[in-house]
C-alpha cells in the first residue's frame, strides 16, 4: 500500500486525474480497451467532473461501480445517476456504462445476469474506492449478513448486501472481483476518515473494519489518496 497525501482536496482531484489518465491511456494503447470501475457517494463528485474533462478515445472505456443502490434511476440515493450527470459528460459520455441494478427486475433474480457480465470483464485497469467511517467500502457493511460472503475468496462477482446501518439494498462488487485490478485507490477526505484507516491499519481485521481486507491484500497495487477537508486545511494553517 501506497499513501498519497495532499495540501487539499483540489490538489488531490488533481492527483488523481493525471494517474487515471495515465492509467486508462496506457491500457488503450496497450489493450485497446480501458475498465474503470468507480464509487458513488459525495466524495468523487469533484473528481468525476475533472476527469468528465480528459481527453481520450473514451469510446474505448468501459466504466462500471462498486456498488449500487437498488432505488429507481431517478433518485438522488442511485449511484448510477450520479456517474451520469457528473462523470458521463463532455469527453466522457462517449464511455460505455455497465448498471449493476435494474430497478425493472427483481434484484435476485437480476443478479446472476449481472454476475455473469461483471465476472466476464477483464482484469479491471483501476479501481476507485471510498470508505465509510465504519470501514465500509463498496457496499461491503460491517453490520451486513452477507459480509462474509462478500469477502470469501471464492465469492461470485457480485452479491446482494442488506446492510443493518444504512438506508437500502444493495448490489455490491465482491472482494474478490474489486481486487482483480491492476490498480486501486483509496479516496479519502478529511481526518475522521483518516483515523479510520489508522484503525484499520492496526486493527487488520475485515470483519471488524472491511477496508482491511483492501488495504492488506497482497500483490495488489492499492494508492490510498488522501486530503484534509476545506474546513480542516484552514485549521491546519
Amino acid at each position: 500500500m501506497q499513501f498519497h497525501s495532499f495540501l487539499d482536496t483540489k490538489q488531490l482531484i488533481q492527483g488523481m486525474v493525471e494517474k487515471l489518465r495515465t492509467i486508462l491511456s496506457d491500457a488503450i494503447k496497450q489493450r485497446g480497451q480501458a475498465y474503470l470501475v468507480v464509487s458513488g457517494g459525495k466524495t468523487p463528485v469533484d473528481l468525476f467532473k475533472a476527469l468528465a474533462l480528459v481527453e481520450l478515445p473514451w469510446e474505448k472505456v468501459v466504466i462500471t461501480l462498486a456498488d449500487e443502490r437498488c432505488v429507481n434511476l431517478f433518485d438522488s440515493q442511485r449511484n448510477e445517476r450520479l456517474v451520469r450527470e457528473f462523470l458521463l459528460q463532455h469527453n466522457a459520455k462517449k464511455a460505455k456504462f455497465i448498471s449493476l441494478f435494474d430497478e425493472k427486475e427483481d434484484p435476485l433474480s437480476h443478479l446472476d445476469a449481472v454476475n455473469r457480465q461483471i465476472d466476464s470483464l477483464p482484469i479491471f485497469d483501476v479501481v476507485i474506492l471510498g470508505m465509510g467511517e465504519d470501514g465500509h467500502t463498496a457496499s461491503l457493511f460491517p453490520c451486513s449478513d452477507e459480509l462474509r460472503t462478500g469477502l470469501d475468496d471464492k465469492a461470485n462477482a457480485v452479491l446482494i448486501v442488506n446492510p443493518r446501518t444504512a438506508l437500502f439494498q444493495r448490489v455490491s462488487l465482491s472482494k474478490r472481483r474489486l481486487l482483480n485490478s491492476r490498480t486501486v485507490f483509496l479516496h479519502l477526505v478529511g481526518q475522521r476518515k483518516q483515523a479510520v484507516l489508522e484503525q484499520a491499519m492496526v486493527t487488520n481485521n475485515p470483519e471488524v473494519l472491511p477496508i482491511c481486507a483492501i488495504l492488506n491484500a497482497p500483490d495488489v497495487n492499492v494508492q490510498v489518496m488522501y486530503a484534509p477537508t476545506d474546513e480542516e486545511k484552514e485549521c491546519i494553517l
